[in-house]
């Protein structure tokens, strides 16, 4: 698979400043021309453009594909199933879900997988068992748990794959994908760390080992993007599960104080920032940055007022919660799934723009920080909702 900052499209302006020298009053010129600024390498300028257009917002909604009638989810119940509510974005999605759904007069029944393969397989059994008009996974790959996968498709149900790639395998009519681009946004991250350093970083790199998929975006989001994308870049991986987060102040001090180097800790998550805060106390460096992926209201504000944290990545999880509906309405209406959906509310947040925004609970929640969309608005019409 090739490194995901190439699948990034870099849109950036270059500008030069040009200082004219003054004539003074007696007849002598003077010349004041700046000193110009130190030039990146062309793996830092490379990735410097990549974060410059990831960190604009986006104002405008597109359907994702055509009119559809929601009526066929009224009075239905769909099965929410997150690969495990101990990571808090997977919980907030699906409280966003079941409010998008209840627009529809659908409802949400969510089930929790606990990271675990026997209890990711109870749940979708107890879907099939429900009848229910769709079933929503949430960071669980078919490989997870695939003799409940098969029975999931044997039994007809419309299957929504979230949080975990934006395409796949399967009959559209029968499954969708939504998701965020883990990838891209662990990329976007990566190239942050790449054009701060002028491609010379030495990281410590927080992988979590919760599911098949969220190590594999850390495998070519992150390291396969240092491997690839900057030849003089050092990286050290801790792994971690998120039922082992006590043990990670430790871990991540002793690798700070053992490799004094090391002057960036990348975490996959936000949930990991306490931890990882408190290792650098610990470990007495006040040098190392922090760049981190999720962009939660402490992420932000921490970076906003100049803490460790200096780049955060996000996406609008509410408005994933909604795409995430609008494929359930398209399967469980006859209609196919929008394939290879390219989420559009994501955001790279950094000293550049940090200031522009709302740091508050309220501001949070209303995605804001992603642009001005009204993407809720869009999809109600679209599902010929009054």
């Amino acid at each position: 698979m090739k490194s995901s900052r190439t699948a990034g499209v870099a849109v950036a302006a270059i500008s030069m400043l040009i200082l004219a020298g003054c004539a003074s009053g007696g007849g002598e010129s003077t010349d004041t021309t700046a000193e110009p600024a130190a030039a990146l390498s062309a793996e830092a300028q490379a990735a410097r453009d990549i974060v410059d257009a990831a960190s604009v917002a986006v104002d405008e909604f597109e359907a994702p594909g055509p009119a559809v009638d929601a009526s066929a989810l009224a009075g239905k119940t769909v099965y929410y199933i997150p690969a495990t509510l101990q990571v808090p974005t997977l919980n907030y999605i699906g409280k966003a879900f079941t409010e998008a759904l209840s627009q529809l007069d659908a409802k949400v029944e969510i089930c929790d997988g606990k990271a675990n393969p026997a209890d990711i397989a109870s749940c979708i059994a107890q879907a099939i068992d429900a009848k229910a008009g769709a079933v929503v996974t949430s960071g669980i790959t078919p490989e997870f748990a695939p003799s409940a996968v098969s029975d999931l498709q044997a039994a007809g149900i419309p299957w929504v794959q979230a949080t975990t790639t934006p395409s796949g395998d399967g009959d559209p009519s029968q499954v969708a994908y939504v998701a965020e681009d883990q990838v891209k946004l662990q990329s976007w991250s990566t190239n942050w760390v790449i054009a701060d350093s002028d491609a010379k970083a030495n990281v410590l790199v927080i992988k979590l080992t919760d599911t098949p998929a969220t190590a594999a975006w850390a495998d070519y989001g992150i390291l396969a993007v240092y491997k690839d994308a900057c030849s003089d870049c050092t990286t050290q991986v801790i792994e971690i599960n998120s039922g082992q987060l006590e043990r990670l102040p430790s871990l991540v001090s002793s690798a700070l104080v053992a490799n004094p180097d090391i002057t960036y800790v990348q975490a996959q998550f936000d949930q990991f920032l306490p931890a990882v805060t408190q290792g650098i106390q610990s470990a007495a460096r006040d040098d190392v940055k922090i760049a981190s992926v999720d962009a939660n209201l402490s992420a932000l504000q921490d970076l906003a007022s100049d803490g460790n944290v200096k780049s955060s990545v996000g996406y609008n999880k509410t408005a994933l919660a909604w795409y995430m509906a609008d494929a359930t309405v398209r399967l469980a209406s006859g209609q196919p799934a929008v394939e290879n959906l390219d989420f559009p509310y994501r955001r790279a947040f950094n000293e550049s723009n940090v200031a522009d925004l709302t740091l508050t609970p309220d501001a949070e929640a209303s995605g804001e920080w992603f642009g001005d969309a009204d993407y809720q608005a869009g999809f109600l019409k679209l599902w010929g909702v009054k």
